[in-house]
């Protein structure tokens, strides 16, 4: 039997399933967007619902709590960006890969600042009203971190840090410089700023890590 022989039909979903897919995705939103404006504390399932034009009592059905669906969100935006870095770094590796990982998460910011602010409203609600998304928030940061630590280990590997870089300490640094930009652009009101900012970033820190002929600049010529 051949490969193809051996792959499985993809999965067809049902018109019910669909339909219970596209609802979630649109109440997900209307939550990104609900928190965002007026925080955890004020955004209640009931207008989650109607804002997604649904009934106020399906969120409920869903998610069962608010609590659920908030660990939903997170797990939204966590997957969504996932994906987008695997569509944006494609084939690229080591500084290369980095660059554009820099980049596309200050972008990110730039491009949907109402889920920008709804997560770092998360992260904050995690470490005091409610601590129960603590676990989640550590794992979407886990994931960030082992992203980012990914590149550099291929960097390292392919011969283009220089010798005495220490990989942990700057994916701490280039982690943190990100979300302190994030921010930073989020309270001023200057997130449209963060593309040119994002590139600074990226031609900044690749230059300090990376040996001169595998700088930022290096990487987008080749």
């Amino acid at each position: 039997m051949t490969g193809q022989d051996n792959m499985a039909p993809p999965v067809q979903l049902g018109p019910k399933q669909q339909r219970r897919e596209n609802s979630d995705r649109k109440m997900l939103r209307a939550a990104i967007l609900l928190i965002g404006r007026k925080g955890t504390a004020g955004a209640n399932l009931a207008q989650i619902g109607i804002d997604a034009g649904y009934s106020r009592g399906l969120p409920v059905q869903r998610f069962g709590t608010k609590l659920n669906l908030l660990k939903a969100v997170l797990e939204v935006i966590q997957e969504r960006f996932m994906r987008q870095v695997e569509i944006r770094v494609g084939d690229k590796k080591g500084c290369e890969a980095l660059v554009e990982r820099i980049q596309l998460q200050l972008e990110a910011v730039r491009d949907m600042p109402e889920t920008a602010v709804t997560l770092y409203q998360l992260i904050v609600d995690s470490t005091g009203s409610i601590p129960e998304l603590k676990p989640h928030v550590t794992d979407l940061h886990r994931v960030y971190r082992d992203n980012l630590r990914e590149y550099m280990a291929q960097a390292k590997e392919m011969g283009q840090l220089q010798t005495d870089v220490d990989i942990e300490q700057s994916v701490r640094a280039i982690s943190g410089a990100i979300s302190g930009m994030s921010i930073q652009a989020i309270v001023d009101g200057t997130t449209d700023r963060l593309g040119e900012d994002a590139r600074f970033l990226a031609d900044l820190f690749v230059s300090r890590v990376a040996r001169p002929e595998f700088t930022s600049q290096g990487a987008r010529s080749r």
